[in-house]
């Protein structure tokens, strides 16, 4: 069998560019992997981000009563309704926890033509207590809203 010069030349090329090839594909995705768990990394470092929100809704559009609590201004009990006017819904609170053990509270006196309501405590935008009913109190403590304080 005869072979040309320029076969001969072109397989040693093809054994090398292979794992090349090979190798750099596996530096970028070791490279990007790296990229992302360092940027999440930080992001889950933040020991900034320790926002809890208080939330509350009622199919009658409105609860009579909401009072919250917690930890940083010593448990002082925030108001909102409980008058001739009632509170409408959707509401919201939003504060940052800077406190490392405590309940956090929120109590909800629903008007009673609703036939339903729900309160919900998220701590950096994920929902960690829910109740619904005619009565609601919900209720989460400082250190399961933020294991590592």
């Amino acid at each position: 069998m005869i072979t040309d010069s320029a076969d001969a030349r072109r397989r040693p090329r093809r054994r090398i560019v292979i794992p090349v090839v090979a190798g750099a594909a596996v530096c970028l995705v070791a490279l990007g992997a790296w990229v992302t768990f360092a940027v999440r990394g930080e992001e889950g470092r933040d020991e900034q981000a320790r926002e809890i929100q208080l939330e509350v809704t009622s199919d009658a559009g409105q609860v009579n009563s909401i009072v919250w609590q917690y930890p940083d201004d010593g448990y002082r009990s925030h108001f909102v309704g409980d008058g001739p006017m009632a509170v409408k819904t959707p509401w919201s609170q939003r504060f940052e926890v800077k406190a490392t053990e405590g309940p956090i509270s929120l109590s909800v006196l629903v008007n009673p033509d609703s036939t339903g309501a729900a309160c919900r405590i998220l701590v950096n935008g994920r929902v960690m207590e829910e109740q619904t009913g005619n009565f609601l109190h919900c209720m989460i403590t400082v250190q399961r809203a933020f294991p590592a304080s």
